[in-house]
């Protein structure tokens, strides 16, 4: 599964398990707008989304503009990192060990969060440095190109910063969204299943689908 020069982890769900508080968060923020929404239906509608085209979809719900709804829900979201140390995903840091040990995979970050974001999220989980080389950070963010899975450019850009090509890069993702952005990207991807369903990821083009990281583990270590 991990015959590869590169591989780019999306961040959250894959690496740290902010999914629940941040669904959490932006239903209750789009809850008191006028959208009641549930936290299981946020999981089931937004996970993986751009937060610009969840906001134009509760805007056409509520039938008013919500400027700050995104500076709202941020609000929550950082204070919520601060208050709640964000967990490891079960096998995360045992891959990345076995990784190091091996010595032939690079890897980094690239999700649809803003760097921000992503930083305080992996620092809380204790895996920020895990991504660090030689004093600079491979977190890649859709923010920095201003383009959102599902396009592919993120996973392009990471791939083309990191000196890979698309056809020997594998991506870890976690939602349907990503595994679209993989595909059209060239590359191969492995759906990590949980929040969503694993019929969802071979429905969005997963090449392997896995219903934990410890598969990966094993898969690397032999």
């Amino acid at each position: 599964m991990l015959d590869c020069e590169l591989i780019i982890f999306d961040c959250d769900g894959v690496l740290v398990d902010t999914e629940p508080v941040t669904n959490r968060l932006l239903a209750e923020t789009l809850t008191e707008l006028g959208w009641p929404v549930t936290t299981e239906e946020s999981i089931e509608r937004f996970k993986g989304r751009d937060l610009h085209v969840i906001r134009a979809e509760a805007e056409a719900v509520v039938g008013r503009a919500l400027p700050g709804l995104l500076d709202d829900y941020r609000a929550r979201m950082f204070a919520a990192f601060e208050s709640e140390p964000i967990a490891v995903i079960d096998g995360a840091h045992e891959l990345l060990d076995v990784l190091d040990g091996a010595g032939t995979h690079a890897r980094c970050v690239a999700s649809n969060g803003p760097q921000n974001k992503m930083q305080a999220s992996l620092a809380s989980a204790g895996m920020l440095g895990r991504f660090d080389h030689e004093g600079e950070a491979r977190i890649y963010s859709a923010y920095d190109i201003e383009v959102w899975k599902p396009e592919p450019d993120l996973f392009l850009h990471a791939a083309k910063r990191m000196g890979c090509a698309p056809k020997d890069t594998v991506v870890v993702e976690d939602s349907s969204s990503g595994v679209v952005a993989a595909n059209r990207a060239g590359m191969r991807v492995i759906g990590l299943a949980g929040l969503t369903p694993a019929e969802s990821l071979v429905e969005a083009g997963a090449t392997h689908v896995i219903s934990s990281m410890h598969e990966l583990v094993r898969a690397v270590g032999g």
